[in-house]
């Protein structure tokens, strides 16, 4: 039994970091593509754009949460069937802490994101009509807010992708 609920918190675990790391390179990739489109609004692109990165965010927040979970649960599936915590080396004990540490950062900025960044961008972009471009002040401001979220993303995209390399150490060393 014990082997059974390793696997399925592994495989959930892996499925969840596979998402988070994914989920910020897509959004960059879509970033880039606008990049290279100049700084005018194109208001249909644009706003298909605002509602998938908009969504990006909060999809990593659940996939982050999940990774921060299934992480805890590892040493709690050992200790539920052994009654001791596992012994591990200060190698291990360093990277899972360090994971740990990412993790809760990675949610920090996440956080940001969702509740604090992307509703003033959202509500910047609201202002913004179909037919004709935004007065100059508007538009600095909505360009200032999505390089802040560009950064903002290049810095959990580095987060997540930190913590998939990591991670095999706590597999192969005890």
């Amino acid at each position: 039994m014990e082997n059974l609920l390793y696997t399925i918190n592994l495989a959930i675990h892996i499925l969840a970091a596979i998402l988070c790391v994914a989920a910020p390179f897509y959004q960059l990739r879509w970033v880039k593509l606008r990049g290279k489109l100049g700084y005018p609004i194109i208001y249909p692109f644009d706003r298909v754009i605002e509602k998938v990165l908009s969504l990006q965010p909060r999809l990593c927040f659940a996939f982050n949460v999940t990774l921060i979970v299934t992480g805890f649960a590892f040493p709690l599936i050992h200790y539920g069937f052994h009654g001791a915590w596992r012994e591990v080396s200060n190698l291990v004990l360093a990277i899972f802490s360090a994971k740990t540490i990412l993790a809760f950062s990675g949610l920090a900025l996440l956080v940001h994101g969702v509740w604090i960044l992307d509703p003033e961008i959202q509500k910047t972009f609201a202002t913004f009509s179909p037919t004709e471009q935004p007065p100059d002040e508007l538009l600095n401001r909505f360009w200032a807010l999505r390089t802040t979220r560009k950064r903002t993303c290049q810095l959990c995209f580095g987060l997540a992708l930190t913590i998939v390399i990591i991670t095999p150490i706590l597999r192969f060393y005890k």
